[in-house]
């Protein structure tokens, strides 16, 4: 990976965590007035109504999406013309798209029975479905962005459609339009996310009509490598259901409502490592597309260096300072959920290294080996579920989903280091978990002393400078990685690499 290279990825997964800590912020304030103003049944509706959505954006994408992140790179890398798979997958996506929409719509009353529970939302169903229509479109556009490396993009159309969506979903909520209000919020977002989208792509001339004897050939080509994919959503889809689905038969309402908390907390900590793993994959399918190999290794090693330095201090001390966390974030209602929280946390602690390399098994149309590998990680996780959920509720939960990060971080990596994709930075490893150990300690015994949820901020700056102390003295950092930052925060954040320089190296 050269300097350049390792420049563009680390700017895309800042702008990507950027992108993701605004949208999650701006959105668990939203959820707060939601909340507040909507009665329980109401926010069921809610419910109902996401879980149509989120649905029908997998039945309309049919796995299409990253296949055309992935070609479209490939065919950059190659120098090839890529617009007819710009065009094929935007065809495809209008027509699915509209399928769903119309279906939605037709069958609004049986839905309106079945997922809410009563004839009286068929309109609110039928509202949904022009949201589901824009809603559809807006995954093929982002994957287009991707295959276009356009991060950037990305996040700032993200961030625009994300904070149309919530504030102008609250302020019609609050005005007295209830759920209407709502579901109008969340079309007028998606519209917003679809226009700004259409007009960059026109306005960057990738969008060229194409004749239907070239649209066939990528259109089978695509569903050729899409299909495993589609599977995968399907058992994604379910994995990302199943634990808060089991819960609602094991255990309590507010156990179910703890469990959620503790799990939101962990998926904030989580955009790091994703914001990574979506930065780096049209990086390795333009490698890929030029078949230089050996830097797609160099970039497997490299971004396992540098995920394990960022990533595990805050895992771990996610860890530590899970009750004051978890507190903070949503109230002492729901600090029972702090050991749930410590345990995702350092199960993601453990797992986090797949996100240097994870989208390898796409890029090189392994699909069928990802469906295999989320199908077992989560048929290792199901297997232990009726001992621990008896025994521990809501945290014998938490080990599950623990164990499938795990299961699925061993297989990936089993997988790929049989081809020789796969090297680490063995040094980075040990000595950031060295320093996050002593980091924790530290930390952990300040609590000890003296525990007050109001001093988070106190504890996670010892913790940070505790750190930093700790990889000064084990050299974990060097002058590469000092260059590397100096080139990405430029010319004004040169007092940050200076300040960085003196302490670390």
């Amino acid at each position: 990976m050269t300097e350049t290279q390792a420049i563009r990825i680390a700017k895309g997964s800042a702008y990507l965590v950027t992108q993701s800590i605004i949208t999650t912020t701006v959105a668990a304030i939203a959820f707060g007035f939601i909340a507040r103003n909507l009665t329980p049944t109401e926010m069921g509706v809610t419910i109902g109504l996401t879980l149509t959505l989120g649905l029908a954006q997998l039945l309309s994408d049919l796995g299409f999406g990253s296949g055309i992140a992935k070609y479209i790179a490939e065919y950059r890398g190659r120098n090839v013309d890529y617009s007819p798979i710009v065009f094929t997958g935007i065809l495809t996506k209008v027509f699915t798209a509209s399928s769903a929409a119309i279906v939605c719509a037709l069958a609004a009353p049986w839905l309106s029975i079945l997922l809410l529970k009563s004839g009286d939302y068929t309109h609110l169903v039928q509202l949904l479905s022009l949201d589901l229509f824009f809603f559809c479109l807006s995954l093929t556009i982002s994957n287009l962005f991707l295959g276009f490396n356009r991060i950037k993009e990305i996040a700032l159309l993200n961030v625009a459609g994300n904070l149309t969506r919530q504030i102008t979903a609250v302020s019609l909520l609050l005005y007295g339009l209830g759920l209407t209000g709502l579901v109008v919020g969340w079309t007028l977002g998606d519209i917003v996310y679809t226009t700004l989208s259409i007009s960059i792509l026109w306005r960057g001339k990738h969008v060229r009509m194409s004749p239907i004897k070239v649209i066939i050939p990528n259109l089978k080509m695509i569903a050729r490598f899409s299909w495993p994919l589609f599977l995968l959503g399907v058992v994604t889809f379910l994995y990302n259901w199943f634990d808060r689905a089991i819960l609602l038969v094991y255990a309590s309402l507010s156990e179910v409502a703890v469990y959620g908390v503790a799990l939101q907390a962990f998926t904030v900590l989580s955009l790091i490592p994703s914001a990574l793993s979506m930065t780096l994959f049209p990086y390795y399918s333009e490698q890929y597309g030029r078949n230089k190999h050996e830097n797609i290794v160099a970039g497997v090693q490299a971004s396992t260096r540098y995920v394990t330095l960022l990533f595990t201090p805050l895992a771990l001390g996610l860890m530590i300072t899970a009750n004051s966390t978890i507190t903070l974030f949503a109230g002492p209602s729901y600090a029972s959920g702090d050991t749930i929280l410590a345990i995702l946390s350092l199960f993601g602690a453990l797992s986090s290294m797949g996100a240097a390399f994870g989208t390898l098994l796409l890029v090189y149309e392994m699909t069928p080996t990802v469906l295999l590998i989320n199908v077992a990680s989560i048929g290792v996780s199901l297997v232990p579920s009726p001992i621990f959920l008896p025994l521990f509720g809501a945290l014998g939960m938490a080990m599950v989903r623990g164990v499938t990060l795990i299961v699925s971080f061993s297989l990936t990596t089993f997988v790929l280091r049989r081809r020789a994709l796969v090297k680490f930075d063995k040094k980075a490893f040990w000595k950031s978990w060295s320093a996050s150990v002593i980091m924790l300690l530290v930390v952990g015994l300040i609590e000890y002393i003296y525990f007050n949820h109001y001093l988070l901020l106190l504890y996670v700056l010892v913790g940070g400078v505790t750190y930093l102390m700790a990889l000064r003295l084990l050299k974990a950092v060097n002058q590469d990685d000092i260059h590397l930052i100096r080139n990405l925060v430029g010319k004004r954040g040169a007092f940050i690499s200076d300040t960085l320089e003196r302490i670390l190296v």
